[in-house]
């Protein structure tokens, strides 16, 4: 609620101002008044003054000198004007000092409440104006301490199959990251997708906030729960809720997500998607995450939303699982991109195995067959074990039972996949992005129809063409319709307003915006120094 102050050496004044209208319906809850600038200071500095209404014309002081003194001590505090002269010069003073408007006595008392309502709405802005930058300081101070954070780095290991899941590996990986799970414990993973800033942001800014909104991430699901939030090596911002969490309903993690989605949109101008897994096993986590990723992926339709895991289900067809590796079909499937197929494989092996008895060494046989698979795939790709994260560890782990079989053949045979398969479909989806935006760069085109063209997720095409360029495709695609205004610019007689439609832009004024940013210079400009140059 608002309190507002009337300053008028006319009484008559006052009580008019007082009495045209029910202030409380505006949201002022007070309204204080006084007949000189003393009595006026005198009230401000024992209350909050938000509106202050004040005659310029007054016998022991003006006031202008009045909101000089305001203006000092009150900075917050919308001031309003009244005069019985219309002359410029009162105008103009009222103007450098910063009055919201000044009217004419005697005042209409519908011009006046429309004036305060107007002087209202400024103070709101003002004091979120406030609150939006202290709470910015408070993440960029935060941002600037930020030290390594251990659990960060274990958790990019595990995803990126860098860390030995089984054993002692994971138990030790644990211990130095300093993360409050055990061994046998079970993780759930949310991963959060910031689909589009709603404000333009240089890249420093940009971090800032992607900081500020994993805190809030923090904050929000890890309420109760142990666990971390994280971001693994490709850029992709993970909640990992660690087994406590598992106590909470699905509806009740399904409402968090939607709150946190809100609070990106008011506090942190981004638009948010949640993509909620399920409690796993610390070997299966990796997994999991690439699944949602995938789900990411290919999500072209909902935005701002949360979206439960679900699996793909099985084949109709079902695989047949003979007695021992085929290592033949198993390095087919390898060969032709089916990772699926040869984990259904792996899984079914192990639980046909299980179902009946075995020995050490028919586990032994099923380690080494694998290993050729791996490396018979490696050889016909022309790979070599160094581009494989910890390759050699993988490739020399003890296996001791048919569970550590289990998650050991599954990550290595995803390592070596990831290492043959990811850099090249990456660079394939850059290209065709790439090439699209070049021969429609005299279309209106946006991030979403580039995204459309390939047909990805537009949050994860952005990420994966700034993780493969270095740049952000927006900035590219304003980048290539510049280059492609220059051109125009330098070979046609086009007028400047020609060449923004061309290139796609109905808003001359932001097409200018762009070309300066871009060169230093407004079209024109560039158009006549070209010319001299000439």
């Amino acid at each position: 609620m608002a309190r507002m102050l009337v300053v008028d050496d006319e009484k008559f004044a006052v009580d008019g101002i007082c009495e045209c209208n029910d202030w409380s319906t505006l949201g002022i809850e007070a309204v204080y008044t006084a007949n000189h600038a003393d009595a006026a200071r005198q009230i401000m500095k024992e209350h909050r003054i938000d509106i202050l209404v004040c005659d310029i014309e007054m016998p022991d002081e003006d006031g202008l000198s009045l909101v000089r003194w305001v203006k000092q001590h009150s900075p917050h505090t919308e001031s309003l004007f009244l005069t019985c002269h219309s002359e410029f010069t009162y105008a103009k003073q009222a103007v450098n000092l910063g009055s919201f408007d000044y009217l004419l006595k005697p005042v209409d008392g519908e011009e006046l409440v429309q004036a305060v309502s107007l002087m209202l709405q400024a103070v709101r802005e003002k004091e979120e104006s406030v609150q939006h930058h202290a709470e910015y300081r408070k993440y960029a101070e935060l941002w600037r301490k930020q030290q390594p954070l251990l659990a960060e780095r274990f958790w990019q290991d595990m995803l990126s199959r860098r860390q030995l899941s089984f054993g002692d590996f994971l138990e030790r990986g644990l211990k130095d990251a300093q993360i409050e799970l055990e061994a046998d414990g079970r993780v759930m993973p949310i991963l959060i997708s910031i689909e589009e800033w709603h404000k333009p942001l240089d890249a420093r800014d940009q971090e800032i906030m992607e900081y500020a909104v994993k805190k809030a991430a923090g904050e929000l699901f890890l309420s109760g729960s142990a666990g971390d939030v994280i971001t693994d090596r490709s850029g992709v911002m993970f909640a990992m809720v660690y087994t406590g969490g598992a106590a909470r309903s699905a509806g009740s993690w399904i409402e968090t997500c939607r709150r946190f989605i809100e609070v990106c949109r008011t506090y942190f101008y981004c638009q948010i998607t949640c993509y909620i897994g399920k409690f796993v096993s610390l070997q299966e986590v990796s997994g999991l995450c690439e699944g949602l990723k995938d789900k990411e992926r290919h999500n072209v339709k909902e935005s701002q939303s949360v979206i439960m895991y679900v699996p793909q289900g099985s084949a109709a067809a079902p695989l047949l699982v003979p007695d021992n590796i085929n290592v033949t079909e198993w390095s087919s499937y390898m060969l032709n991109k089916e990772r699926d197929k040869v984990i259904s494989l792996i899984n079914r092996s192990v639980d046909k195995l299980e179902a009946g008895q075995i020995h050490q060494n028919q586990l032994e046989t099923y380690h080494l067959d694998t290993l050729q698979v791996v490396y018979g795939f490696m050889h016909v790709k022309g790979m070599s074990p160094s581009q494989v994260p910890n390759f050699p560890l993988w490739a020399s782990a003890q296996i001791r039972s048919l569970s550590q079989y289990r998650h050991w053949a599954e990550n290595i045979v995803s390592a070596v996949m990831d290492a043959a398969f990811t850099a090249l479909e990456s660079n394939s989806v850059v290209q065709k992005s790439v090439q699209y935006m070049k021969e429609n760069v005299e279309e209106d085109i946006s991030r979403e129809d580039v995204a459309a063209h390939v047909g990805l997720n537009p949050a994860y095409l952005s990420r994966l063409f700034k993780k493969e360029t270095g740049q952000n495709l927006i900035d590219y695609l304003i980048e290539t319709k510049m280059a492609r205004a220059r051109q125009l610019l330098d070979t046609t007689g086009m007028t400047v307003s020609a060449i923004a439609q061309q290139v796609g832009y109905s808003n001359f004024s932001h097409f200018t915006k762009m070309f300066k940013k871009q060169y230093g210079v407004n079209p024109q400009q560039y158009r006549n120094v070209t010319k001299r140059l000439d």
